[in-house]
């Protein structure tokens, strides 16, 4: 009996939809994960990672790099942006499809916190708006 892979030769199609990737990143371990799964993803298949820390005062940044350079680690190139905005004006999750608009990314892979009072919600708020809303594809990692 033939396996399926021995039938077809493999493809890369993946690589033509997952080109361009957004990673909000906060320092949880959850937001780590998907770094971990971007960075795959730009191991296997040539996508472009594109790391993006939204805060309003920003005090952490410089830790937030020193822990994507020591998880990364060289595997893969990336580029780290930070967003400074007033959260009495926007939320993370509107920071984040704003740049999805505005950049065309091809797809984000975000940790879920789970940070909401229901125990039986394993998904942070920013998580469920961005899947949600956003008109590209939506990895939650948890």
């Amino acid at each position: 009996m033939k396996k399926v892979s021995d039938k077809l030769p493999p493809t890369y199609s993946v690589s033509f939809l997952l080109r361009k990737i957004l990673i909000p990143v906060d320092g949880s371990e959850n937001s780590m994960r998907a770094v971990d799964i971007g960075v795959d993803f730009g191991m296997r298949y040539g996508s472009r990672i594109y790391l993006v820390y939204i805060c309003q005062e920003c005090r952490s940044t410089q830790s937030i790099k020193e822990m994507l350079e020591k998880r990364i680690g060289g595997r893969t190139d990336y580029e780290f942006k930070e967003v400074k905005t007033n959260y009495k004006e926007s939320s993370v999750a509107n920071e984040i499809l704003k740049l999805i608009a505005e950049e065309n990314f091809d797809a984000v892979i975000m940790g879920a916190r789970g940070t909401s009072i229901n125990s039986d919600i394993n998904i942070g708020s920013t998580a469920t708006s961005v899947a949600l809303n956003a008109p590209i594809t939506v990895i939650v990692v948890r």
